[in-house]
């Protein structure tokens, strides 16, 4: 069992500047007078070709006035700033001092610190999911809760973070229901395009028809019914005069018939029957979109034909 040492009254030392003479005494007037009387010899000096040479001699004269003024400069504000440097390596050194207690309390009291945040969080997760499942706000959603540092400071006010959790999770409702009304007009946008993308095949015939998960792009999808219904049927449009352009192009050109001699006006004696018989061609493989051009040909003979699709 630990026992309570009851340590002996200390009477507190405050730190104390027991001496401190800044007052920075030198020469100053004795430098001013000598300096202006030396310079007041090259004052008003103008150089010219005849003098060029003496007037550098000046100008290192002068140059020197100042490197010595600034060597001693330095010197004396080194010795001023020892006296300083001292008493910050004194101040250190107590420093530590009290670091050897104050340290191991830190980290002593920061578990207990780290425990109380961590029933605060717990605390305020309770009060979001709870809350959350009452608006219905999904998970995914949950993930962007703006958390307020200050929710867990010793001088937090639980009634004042219930209040800012509200307004946080009501937010947050609001980004969902714009999401999936968001959502929710993108399918009813990919249903309508589905339905022109169908009439479109079908007003066209195409034999290579439109592709539903090709064409409906995002920019698609973005633009209204009008432009996109326009815009479906001219892919439609441009594929169907592709088609037309390779059909023409396969179907070789057929040379113009020679003209026939002209039908007798009368019927034909008995005689001369046996000279007319009925002729069965078949022309395989034709294309629908040939077929008045084949029977326009067939027009040219002049003679009564039928024609039978199989």
């Amino acid at each position: 069992m630990n026992e309570t040492t009851t340590m002996p009254a200390l009477v507190p030392v405050e730190p104390q500047l027991l001496a401190f003479d800044a007052a920075l005494q030198w020469n100053y007037a004795d430098i001013e007078s000598y300096l202006k009387a030396v310079t007041e010899r090259y004052r008003n000096l103008v150089v010219t070709d005849e003098n060029v040479e003496d007037m550098g001699k000046v100008k290192r004269e002068v140059v020197s006035l100042r490197t010595h003024l600034q060597k001693f400069e330095r010197a004396t504000k080194t010795k001023l700033k020892k006296p300083v440097d001292d008493f910050t390596m004194q101040c250190r050194d107590l420093y530590q001092i009290i670091a050897a207690v104050e340290e191991p309390l830190n980290v002593q009291l920061q578990i207990y610190e780290d425990r109380r945040v961590a029933d605060v969080k717990a605390q305020i997760h309770r009060e979001i999911t709870a809350k959350a499942q009452a608006l219905g706000v999904r998970d995914a959603y949950l993930e962007q809760v703006a958390w307020n540092p200050k929710w867990t400071n010793k001088t937090a006010k639980w009634s004042e973070t219930v209040v800012e959790i509200d307004h946080e999770l009501v937010r947050l409702k609001a980004v969902q229901q714009a999401d999936d009304d968001r959502e929710q007009l993108r399918r009813d946008r990919q249903e309508m395009a589905r339905m022109y993308v169908e009439q479109a095949n079908a007003a066209y015939d195409l034999h290579s028809p439109l592709q539903v998960e090709e064409i409906l792009t995002d920019d698609l999808l973005s633009r209204g019914l009008a432009d996109m219904k326009a815009a479906i049927f001219k892919a439609a449009e441009n594929i169907k005069a592709i088609e037309d352009a390779a059909v023409r192009k396969a179907v070789p050109t057929v040379p113009p018939l020679p003209p026939l001699p002209p039908l007798p006006k009368a019927e034909p004696s008995a005689e001369h029957t046996d000279d007319y018989k009925d002729m069965i061609i078949t022309i395989h493989h034709v294309h629908m979109g040939d077929y008045d051009r084949v029977c326009a040909a067939l027009d040219q003979l002049s003679y009564p034909y039928d024609v039978v699709l199989r």
